[in-house]
């Protein structure tokens, strides 16, 4: 095993050094250490009980982490700007992913149980931060486009594990009869709610807290970075602790941070952005070596289609009837609803289902297409991203037409 460690911090390294040229060529992060784990994996890595549960802690610091770092470039004259339409692709466009990638699997999946074709629905919904790098770092694609984009993939994980808990429970009881009125309702009040409080809570006495450290020349600037990773804990923890979601408290606690704090905090953003990329390309390494070769032993084309047909069918139709009513063009609908990467929310989410939820019937394959969906996702989003305003026809032309409503 030392041998394969050493294998990964060359290819670490090796990324690094060359991460701007392989961008030019359409090569992304998530297809680097993907590749890569695959290769490992079919070497005969062992996934057991054991490395699943380091693979869910090891994916949980890294969705904290880069949550965090994308929610503090989301300053109030940003959010003002995409406010609407995030707004309405997280609360129309997420659940009407859910209901159309229900159907779908009902239909393509007919011996499935209802509610784990459901489930499957849900754990397909969710969109990565992670894969999104390709186009937050595409700049000729206009900030306004980005930042909706980055908001978007930074609270839906948070917004649809409450489905995925809500769809599981319901699997394992057998009967809905047996799940009380409102459950769902309890759920999102209770996870989104709380994990909203906990994370402007701890945002703003951060930023507050910052603030009087800087005035009064307590801190030292080193340090304070290191800081930011303590209260990406802190949150993620009181709201755990609390019983709220732990992933949106972390993405609203740097939003909370980025307005509360005075000056400039893109140091802070920069070093936990660092630690948040080298923990996603552990984690995409880690899906590569540990889910991806059983995936491919075990897949069939009906789980492809699935796949498919969630990536270009599912979403696209979702996210456009949820901007209906808005001043989007077309190509900008299109835009929003191509770029949905599945990633380490996806991959998280099944191993969270298939540890705390036992006599779910379908549970492998459930693993199988959702690992099915992230390779899939890695590939098709990391290489369209590269020509995405050529393909949607995105520009500055398009940046005045972007501003939401009042």
């Amino acid at each position: 095993m030392e041998h394969y460690v050493l294998y990964l911090a060359i290819v670490i390294l090796g990324y690094c050094l060359f991460a701007g040229k392989m961008s030019e060529w359409a090569i992304t992060m998530p297809m680097v250490f993907l590749l890569f784990g695959i290769l490992v994996g079919l070497q005969g890595v062992i996934l057991n009980h054991e490395t699943a549960e380091q693979f869910h802690l090891l994916a949980e610091l890294t969705l904290s982490m880069l949550l965090f770092a994308d929610a503090t470039q989301l300053r109030r004259d940003a959010l003002e700007k995409i406010g609407e339409r995030t707004a309405r692709m997280l609360l129309l466009g997420l659940p009407i992913a859910i209901l159309f990638g229900s159907l779908l699997n009902v239909m393509l999946l007919p011996d499935w149980p209802l509610w784990e074709a459901c489930l499957l629905a849900a754990l397909l919904a969710p969109t990565d931060a992670a894969l999104g790098q390709a186009i937050q770092s595409n700049q000729k694609i206009p900030i306004a486009f980005r930042n909706a984009m980055n908001a978007e993939s930074g609270l839906n994980d948070g917004l649809a594990l409450p489905f995925v808990i809500f769809f599981a429970g319901l699997a394992i009881e057998r009967t809905p009869e047996a799940a009380a009125e409102g459950t769902l309702l309890h759920l999102l009040a209770t996870q989104i709610g709380l994990g909203v409080l906990a994370g402007i809570a701890v945002g703003c006495a951060v930023g507050i807290a910052r603030n009087f450290s800087i005035k009064h020349r307590l801190m030292d600037e080193g340090l304070a970075r290191v800081g930011m990773l303590a209260a990406v804990g802190v949150t993620y923890f009181a709201a755990e602790h609390i019983g709220g979601n732990s992933f949106v408290a972390v993405f609203i606690s740097g939003i909370a941070f980025a307005n509360t704090a005075k000056g400039s905090v893109h140091q802070a953003r920069e070093f936990i952005e660092g630690d948040g990329q080298f923990l996603a390309m552990l984690s995409f390494f880690f899906i590569g070596a540990l889910f991806v070769p059983e995936a491919l032993n075990h897949a069939t084309w009906v789980g492809l289609a699935v796949v498919c047909l969630s990536l270009v069918l599912v979403r696209p139709v979702a996210i456009w009837i949820s901007l209906m009513g808005t001043n989007t063009a077309p190509n900008e609908r299109l835009f929003y609803g191509w770029f949905g990467p599945r990633g380490l929310a996806t991959a998280l989410f099944a191993v969270f289902v298939a540890m705390d939820f036992e006599g779910l019937t379908r549970i492998n394959d459930i693993i199988v297409i959702s690992m099915m969906a992230v390779v899939v996702s890695a590939f098709v989003h990391g290489i369209s991203a590269k020509w995405a305003p050529q393909i949607f026809r995105l520009g500055s032309s398009a940046e005045p037409n972007h501003q939401d409503r009042p």
